[in-house]
């Protein structure tokens, strides 16, 4: 989530999410804007998962794909979204059924998907990119960070958590590919 700059302004993200028009992946490959990369960071630091990581931005579809691919990746990022996914999951269930929550989670990516997986064909192409794989990663990532955003919505955590900041990259246009050789990478 970008900050409002020093006259007030709507921060680019909030704009594109209030207008229900996402901007998706439509801007990997530019650098990080310094309000990005504070926002970054502030988001990270929320789960202190990986204590003093970098925030670094992706040039290009091929190092997203090179990132995607390497073995460098520290599992600590992924093991924390997942203790938090499981710990929104209980904090949901007990104000819905499973059923409830398991449909309304599933109605939200339904409706994204097709508006993602085109967004990322879209970017793809422009980049030049023809590796279905890569296309689908992206997509994939996306629905999964809006399938996040909605169980911590559905779960009432604040308006600032992590997963809610995360889909607000993508719904601006990024794809944050995660930790990598203690950098968070963002495309």
């Amino acid at each position: 989530m970008l900050r409002p700059d020093a006259q007030g302004e709507r921060s680019l993200s909030q704009a594109v999410i209030n207008s229900g028009v996402p901007a998706w992946f439509t801007c990997v490959g530019l650098p990080l804007s310094a309000p990005e990369h504070d926002s970054i960071a502030a988001m990270l630091r929320e789960l202190d998962f990986v204590p003093g990581a970098l925030v670094v931005g992706a040039a290009s579809w091929w190092d997203a794909a090179q990132i995607l691919r390497a073995e460098e990746w520290d599992s600590r990022w992924w093991d924390a979204e997942e203790e938090e996914r499981e710990r929104l999951w209980s904090v949901a269930a007990e104000r819905l059924t499973e059923a409830e929550l398991l449909a309304r989670l599933t109605a939200v990516t339904t409706a994204l998907g097709d508006p993602v997986r085109n967004g990322a064909s879209l970017a793809a192409a422009c980049g030049g990119v023809a590796d279905p794989g890569l296309v689908r990663a992206a997509a994939d990532a996306a629905l999964l960070a809006a399938h996040q955003q909605a169980l911590a919505s559905l779960a009432g955590a604040a308006e600032g958590h992590y997963f809610r900041r995360k889909f607000e990259l993508f719904a601006a246009g990024r794809w944050p590919l995660g930790v990598f050789s203690g950098k968070y990478v963002v495309f």
